[in-house]
């Protein structure tokens, strides 16, 4: 847990280990919390703090588990602040963007420069993005639109989310500080070109983007390579689910009549996958998981001999 020492050790931490940038970058910056939201905030202040262009395009409000749709219509896009904008739909402004939408949007109004941005980042999200939820979240999926190459992109992308301490609003913001301190370095190790991307011309290989998801912690562990686990992480727990009617069940109602159905948690028994982002998360690890939108298997052309003798 967070104590008022940790927030004020991690407050100074944050103002005194900024990474300064080998070379400043263009960076497009958006969420699915809401343009306003703590965290986006904090991560924009950061990244300006150490020599960033930041432009923010994000939901007009709060669009948490919105995973990939978009909006394909006209878009009421608000300037809030200098670089700062809000994204809603033109027919009714009332009415958010999704976050793949806004972050989109982020890069083109970088493009109107005469290039594309360097790198969008989303986030600081307010849950972690862990397991299967990861295909619900916004959040990644903003990320992932950057990346694939359909609209605007592509765009090297990293989608960055945090369990939101249990403590006032001053201490939350504290742990976003920390986050965005991290967030900021890791980029600017990116920079440097390290391992295999020594080869890439971009902060990325094209097609892929990261997920990174911070433990709220006094002691962080240090940083993994993850893959996503086959379940979801509730209370500390690998859980799965299924929709069913409430007791006694679907099945015997009578036409016209209706019934209540739910999802029913229930412990995951089935082996984790290796190298699982849950289990690191919950030991300490900032996690890190290389995503691509490309959808089709690793080689699928071993579906080949599935087809054998049939005819259309």
């Amino acid at each position: 847990m967070w104590t008022r020492k940790t927030i004020a050790l991690a407050a100074v931490a944050c103002a005194c280990t900024l990474a300064l940038p080998a070379v400043a970058l263009d960076i497009a910056l958006t969420n699915d919390d809401g343009w306003n939201a703590t965290g986006i905030q904090v991560m924009k202040e950061a990244l300006e703090a150490a020599g960033h262009s930041v432009t923010l395009a994000a939901p007009l409000t709060d669009q948490s588990g919105a995973s990939m749709a978009l909006d394909m219509e006209q878009l009421t896009v608000k300037k809030q602040a200098p670089r700062v904008y809000s994204v809603a739909l033109r027919s009714n402004p009332t009415i958010s963007a999704k976050p793949g939408t806004s972050g989109l949007v982020a890069i083109g109004i970088v493009q109107e420069s005469g290039h594309s941005p360097d790198l969008l980042i989303s986030g600081i999200n307010t849950s972690a993005n862990l397991g299967m939820q990861t295909m619900l979240s916004g959040t990644v999926a903003a990320a992932s639109h950057a990346v694939a190459s359909v609209m605007n992109g592509p765009v090297p992308a990293i989608a960055v989310g945090t369990d939101e301490p249990t403590c006032d609003a001053v201490c939350k913001r504290a742990h976003y500080e920390v986050v965005a301190d991290f967030v900021v370095r890791f980029v600017a190790h990116l920079e440097t070109k390290p391992g295999f991307l020594e080869r890439e011309k971009d902060l990325l290989p094209a097609g892929v983007g990261l997920v990174i998801s911070y433990p709220v912690s006094d002691t962080i562990q240090g940083v993994k390579i993850a893959s996503h686990s086959n379940a979801v992480l509730l209370g500390g727990q690998r859980f799965t689910g299924a929709y069913k009617c409430t007791p006694p069940g679907c099945s015997g109602l009578a036409d016209g009549a209706t019934k209540t159905a739910m999802i029913m948690p229930a412990p995951d028994p089935t082996p984790e996958v290796r190298n699982a982002d849950i289990g690191y998360y919950t030991e300490g690890y900032v996690t890190i998981v290389p995503v691509s939108p490309d959808l089709n298997l690793i080689n699928p052309l071993v579906f080949k001999s599935v087809l054998s003798g049939f005819r259309p």
